[in-house]
């Protein structure tokens, strides 16, 4: 038993539809109950359009390949069965709903699926009856509802018919924007699309008549209606109209295309209304998609297949194009006398009684049917027994409709609005109704939508000819058309992606736009704008023209001319200059550095009457431009004044090539050359090179090349140079070169003859001079070497006799010689008379010694070998240790000696300090012995030392301070006293009562080898160099010296240096033994060495009292075996004599040898040549000695005492005349213990052999 398919699963409790993937045009084929349900679900088959790419077997989409969808809530699967039916089921159970029933059960799109299953009753529900799901058609409705459409011919909703309800419903579910102007005044009701092209004019026009909504188009749509009414079809042309719509907050132009589809006669039957109604919407649908011819005519074909009950058969033959391009530039309609098959429906392929071709021109049936029907201009109906058609049209068709033989055909010219016709259409008659006058009434609409459809589909064409550039016989089919679409759509992005890359780069490159209106007022800018200019944010405060505020003020006049340019509607480009920020409140001349320069192009804006209303423009930065601009006239400027330069220099300048030939050279160098002022490129540089020296200029020109780098070298001339001497000599000429990438050597050549001959002659004058220097110091060591053996000598003897002489005058007092009164008294005023012999011996041997000390000291400052050597200690020590050397000699000149402290000591709270004592003691002593030596032969004798401190240098009103002639660096700027505590200045002031200086004495003072007058040297004493040394150690103490004097009446020297303030050391020596006492003179060593009080009560430079005897012999309690190497023999017998009164035991050296075997007879010796060994103690070893000098023979004892010859440490202290700091450094390096130089004194010598005891050195 054979079942039908539709009843096999509306059996079937699932909701299910099946589709007939054999049909030309794919449509849902049956419905079941259990989907029509769920009206809801059903009405979106078609609807829905995503559902409908899944279960379309045509569709492309991804989604068509997947087996299951999601919609609707419903999980859905779809499966082909037999090869042909897809069937499609919820596989969900779906959820019971009690309000199913106000649902729409069965819409216009609904009723279509349902009329496939005859029967299949449907439910008679309207759009006003059901729940619409979507709020947008449900507020649509609303507003339809609220219409007084009583008060209109159609009567309240409650009043319409099924039909018109059908209609209404029809229209609300169309997707394009369409109304029904129905009724004899044309009342207009529409569906939501239309509303939302109306604008504000919805829903005012609802119910309304259509020349109250649309009075702008009353004229032409009244007449084309009223022509419809009488010719009972629309016979205008589909027309383009120009409307003003207000839409989205302003009015806006706007242009539609109406097509005005009459419908004649409402009082049909409703199902058969609906369904020929249903089939124009279909055609309309499907063919308003149409995009070209081809499409066209099979969107035709799938518009009327599934309607088999009006559509049995049908035949299309197509007359000619739609277009035919003749050239690229009009489109022409063109007839054509044969036709061609587009398609047909109800007959199998390759029918006999239709021709793929068919000639109109000839006597066939088709044909002459077809004619018949242009000229009648309508469709003509021709029945089998006419025998008009050919029979076996009527025959061998497919099983469609009712499946009743065919009875007649309708034979209808396709046309538009004009003669054109572009094809026929063959429609076979539905069997089971009568071809009357609501059958012509539908063909006529239906012809009539094919018509207008084609009438639009040409006007649209001819807009993509025209957006084409109306390219010669453009290709008409689909793909080339979506082509050219999807061109202009990637020509579109890329124009979008290009503006946003505009934009992008725009802020990136540091462009700024804007726009600004006539009025002056800035409407919109970038943000680079506002960086760029400076301009306010805040534009809607900003007053009009506010950019003024920030412009160059010099080009104000000029942006107001291109204002007016651009008022004039031309474009402008010009350079504005904005003020930079930071340099508002600069003064000064302006310059290009204090603006930042753009260049700003603009352009006006016009409106649609050709007005301007305002300005677009862009700023670019272009400082940077100025600045190369400026940077070029600078360098042209250069160059200029390079060629004046290379032409008025005073020197040779020349460029050569890579292969050494000259390229450029200026009139200087063929003057300096004397080469012959001839062409460049005859110029030959070897000709005036001396011939020696070619191979040496070829040598440097490869060094040049190699260094890459400024070169410079000697070269001599063939050209002769005398100079001031009268010689005649080679020119010597200072090259420099300097070679470039490209391999050229460019320089200059400079005369450097005179400077050669003076370098030459300095160069003797120097060396001269550095040989006389030598022979100078040499001259000095000597002298002061000689001086010193003699002086020693001399003071050494002078103290044994004055030591002798106070013996004397102790026996004197003896009662043996009381009893002669006039030989005691003889012999005391002989004594006396002696002991002032031996004060003025011991007052000129110091005074010599002075001599050499400054002449010494003198050579030390010369040669720049006196230094500053600081150390920390106490001043007022030093002050103290002061006026103990100066109080017996003070007091012997009956001169009053007062020691004083300024509060400013207190005050600044200075007890410890950094400074040299040896160097400041060296000042005073200077100072206090001249003080003393002018004032003892006045009759008030008064010397005043008073000791000062500040902060900052302080100079006393009315001294006159020497002026500083060197720059000396800083001693306390050493790395060990850096952490040392502030700096402050220690002022010392000297004042006397002794016989002044008149002004002009005053100038000679502190000069080298200078004295007051000449007389002070006869009368005083002195060599002129005392003043100026303390002037030079007072300078390189960071301090000055100065003087205030009045003739007759006294002097007031002061100085002062720089200290800093230091902590007590954590051991604090004896001041005394702190003060370095090489710089001292020899009368005042013995007090510093001794540190006992009784020392500076004796008067110096007067011999040794009868205390200071006492004092030494309470020092030589200690016996010493004493060495002496002595080469002068008087030297050597006094100070045997002196050292041996004080009971220490001496031996004799003559020179190193003999010390050397004097040692191996003492006790140091590892194997002593005697026996007993002889004690030793200390060697006193001369420096200057014949056969071996002191130096060498003290090496030799520490090699001895290395190799184990010797044992033990022996003590040498070095006795020498070569006083120079240096010298004794020698010494001490070569490895004696301690020095001491000529002249010396015995207790100094005494004294440093008990401190060499005292720290174990024997």
């Amino acid at each position: 038993m054979d079942v039908d398919i539709r009843q096999l699963y509306d059996s079937d409790p699932r909701p299910t539809f099946i589709v007939d993937c054999e049909a030309q045009t794919t449509t849902v084929y049956h419905v079941n109950a259990a989907l029509l349900a769920i009206p809801h679900i059903a009405s979106s088959l078609h609807l829905h359009s995503a559902l409908r790419d899944w279960w379309d077997p045509a569709s492309r989409v991804a989604a068509c390949h997947q087996d299951e969808f999601l919609h609707g809530r419903y999980r859905w699967a779809k499966f082909t069965a037999c090869n042909r039916w897809l069937v499609v089921t919820i596989l969900d159970q779906p959820p019971p709903n009690d309000e199913q029933s106000s649902y729409l059960r069965e819409p216009a799109q609904l009723a279509r699926v349902r009329l496939l299953s005859p029967h299949l009753q449907p439910v008679r529900d309207t759009i006003f009856t059901v729940n619409i799901q979507s709020p947008e058609l449900r507020a649509h409705i609303e507003h339809i509802r609220n219409v007084n459409w009583s008060k209109t011919s159609l009567g309240p909703i409650s009043s319409w018919s099924y039909e018109l309800n059908v209609m209404v419903t029809t229209l609300m579910l169309e997707t394009r924007p369409t109304a029904l102007f129905l009724g004899p005044e044309h009342t207009i009701l529409y569906n939501l699309a239309y509303a939302l092209v109306s604008g504000s004019r919805h829903p005012a026009i609802l119910g309304q008549r259509i020349i109250d909504a649309w009075p702008e188009l009353t004229d032409p749509i009244s007449a084309t209606m009223a022509r419809s009414e009488s010719t009972r079809f629309a016979d205008a042309p589909e027309e383009e109209y120009h409307v003003m719509i207000e839409r989205f907050g302003f009015i806006e132009e706007a242009f539609f295309m109406w097509s005005l589809i009459p419908l004649v006669g409402v009082h049909i039957d409703g199902m058969l209304l609906e369904r020929r109604v249903d089939s124009l919407l279909k055609v309309g649908q499907l063919i308003s998609k149409a995009r070209n011819t081809k499409h066209f005519w099979q969107s035709l074909a799938d518009a009327i297949r599934p309607y088999e009950y009006d559509f049995p058969v049908a035949i299309l033959y197509s007359q000619c194009e739609l277009l035919n391009q003749t050239d690229s530039t009009a489109p022409i309609k063109e007839p054509l006398n044969k036709c061609t098959l587009e398609w047909s429906i109800g007959y199998r392929p390759s029918h006999p009684a239709i021709p793929q071709h068919l000639d109109l021109e000839s006597d066939l049936g088709l044909a002459c049917a077809m004619c018949d029907s242009v000229r009648d201009g309508t469709a003509l109906s021709y029945q089998e027994e006419d025998g008009i058609l050919p029979s076996s049209l009527y025959h061998d068709l497919e099983q469609r409709a009712f499946g009743d033989p065919l009875k007649g055909f309708l034979v209808a010219p396709i046309r538009t609005y004009g003669e054109t016709i572009l094809g026929y259409l063959l429609v076979g008659l539905n069997t089971r109704r009568p071809y009357d006058d609501e059958y012509k009434d539908w063909i006529k609409v239906f012809l009539n939508l094919l018509g207008a459809s084609a009438a639009s589909l040409a006007l649209h064409e001819e807009e993509l000819h025209q957006h084409e550039h109306q390219e010669a016989q453009a290709e008409r089919d689909r793909a080339a058309l979506n082509a050219e679409v999807a061109n202009l759509t990637q020509e579109a992005s890329h124009i979008a992606e290009k503006l946003r890359n505009f934009h992008d780069m725009a802020d990136e490159v540091g462009l700024g736009y804007f726009e600004i209106d006539i009025n002056g007022i800035l409407i919109h800018a970038n943000e680079t704008y506002f960086t760029q200019t400076g301009h306010r944010r805040d534009i809607l405060e900003a007053p009009p023209f506010a950019y003024k505020e920030y412009v160059f003020e010099g080009d104000i006049p000029m942006i107001e001319d291109q204002w007016k340019v651009l008022l004039s509607g031309e474009p402008a480009t010009f350079e504005i200059g904005w003020k930079k920020k930071a340099d508002e409140h600069r003064h000064g001349e302006e310059s290009v550095d204090d603006y930042l320069w753009t260049l700003s192009a603009c352009v006006p804006i016009k409106s649609a009457n050709g007005s301007v209303t305002g300005f677009f423009g862009c700023n670019t930065d272009i400082s940077a431009q100025k600045e190369a601009t400026k940077a070029v006239l600078m360098r042209s400027e250069a160059e200029r004044r390079l060629a004046s330069f290379t032409e008025l220099a005073s020197v040779g300048l020349y460029h050569l090539n890579p292969d050494l030939t000259m390229k450029y050279c200026n009139d200087q160098w063929f003057h300096i050359t004397n080469h012959p002022k001839v062409p460049i490129d005859q110029v030959d540089w070897r000709n005036v090179v001396d011939e020696a020296m070619v191979d040496r200029c070829y040598h440097d020109v490869e060094v040049t090349k190699r260094k890459q780098g400024p070169h410079t070298f000697m070269i001599h001339l063939k050209k002769k140079w005398m100079g001031p001497d009268g010689i005649l000599t080679p020119t010597c000429i200072l090259v420099s070169a300097t070679a470039y990438a490209d391999g050229t050597i460019m320089g200059t050549m400079t005369d450097v003859s005179q400077m050669a001959w003076a370098e030459a002659i300095q160069k003797n004058r120097v060396e001269e001079a550095l040989e006389s220097k030598r022979q100078q110091e040499n001259f000095i060591d000597m002298t002061s070497h000689e001086m010193r053996n003699p002086l020693s000598a001399m003071i050494q003897c002078a103290d044994s006799i004055y030591s002798s002489l106070n013996e004397m005058k102790a026996l004197a007092r003896k009662e043996a010689l009381t009893f002669q009164p006039a030989v005691h008294a003889q012999l005391k005023d002989l004594i006396s008379n002696s002991l002032d012999a031996v004060d003025t011996i011991q007052a000129c041997a110091t005074h010599q010694k002075r001599i050499v000390d400054d002449i010494l000291t003198l050579s030390k400052l010369d040669s720049k070998l006196l230094v500053i050597s600081p150390m920390v200690l106490q001043p007022s020590v030093l002050l103290q240790d002061a006026y103990k050397m100066f109080k017996d000699e003070a007091n012997k000149a009956k001169v009053n000696l007062e020691v004083r402290y300024d509060p400013s000591i207190a005050d600044l709270n200075i007890d410890w300090a950094v400074l040299d004592p040896s160097r400041v003691l060296q000042v005073l002593i200077n100072l206090l012995t001249n003080a003393i030596k002018f004032t003892q032969g006045q009759e008030v004798r008064k010397v005043e030392v008073t000791m000062g401190a500040s902060w900052e240098v302080q100079q006393m009103p009315g001294i006159e301070y020497v002026p500083q002639e060197a720059v000396w660096k800083d001693f306390l700027t050493q790395a060990e006293w850096d952490h040392v505590g502030e700096v402050f200045y220690l002022h010392f002031t000297v004042k006397d009562t002794g016989c002044g200086l008149s002004p002009e004495h005053r100038a000679k003072l502190f000069l080298r080898f200078s004295q007051a007058t000449p007389k002070t040297h006869v009368q005083y004493g002195g060599s002129g160099l005392g003043l100026f040394i303390s002037r030079e150690l007072t300078e390189m103490q960071g301090g000055s010296i100065g003087v205030s004097s009045i003739h007759n009446v006294g002097s007031t020297f002061t100085f002062y240096i720089k200290s800093r303030r230091a902590k007590a050391p954590v051991s604090a020596p004896i001041a005394t033994e702190s003060i370095p006492n090489d710089s001292l003179p020899t009368r005042f060593k013995t007090q510093s060495i001794l540190g006992d009080d009784k020392t500076y009560k004796t008067a110096l430079p007067a011999a040794i009292s009868l205390e200071d005897q006492e004092g030494v012999r309470s020092i030589e309690e200690r016996k010493y075996h004493i060495l002496i190497v002595e080469d002068n023999l008087i030297n050597q017998r006094v100070l045997c004599k002196q050292l041996k009164q004080l009971g220490h035991t001496t031996y004799i050296a003559n020179h190193g040898i003999e010390a050397l075997s004097q040692l191996a007879r003492t006790v140091f010796s590892a194997s002593p040549s005697e026996s007993p060994p002889l004690p030793l103690s200390v060697v006193l070893m001369d420096v200057e000695m014949p056969v071996m000098d002191g130096l060498t023979c003290t090496r030799r004892i520490r090699e001895m005492e290395r190799n184990g010859q010797l044992s033990g440490h022996v003590p040498i202290v070095a006795v020498s005349a070569n006083a120079r700091k240096e010298q004794i450094d020698t010494a001490k390096e070569a490895g004696v213990d301690e020095a001491i130089c000529k002249p010396f004194r015995i207790p100094e010598l005494v004294q440093l052999m008990k401190r060499l005891d005292d720290r174990g050195e024997w």
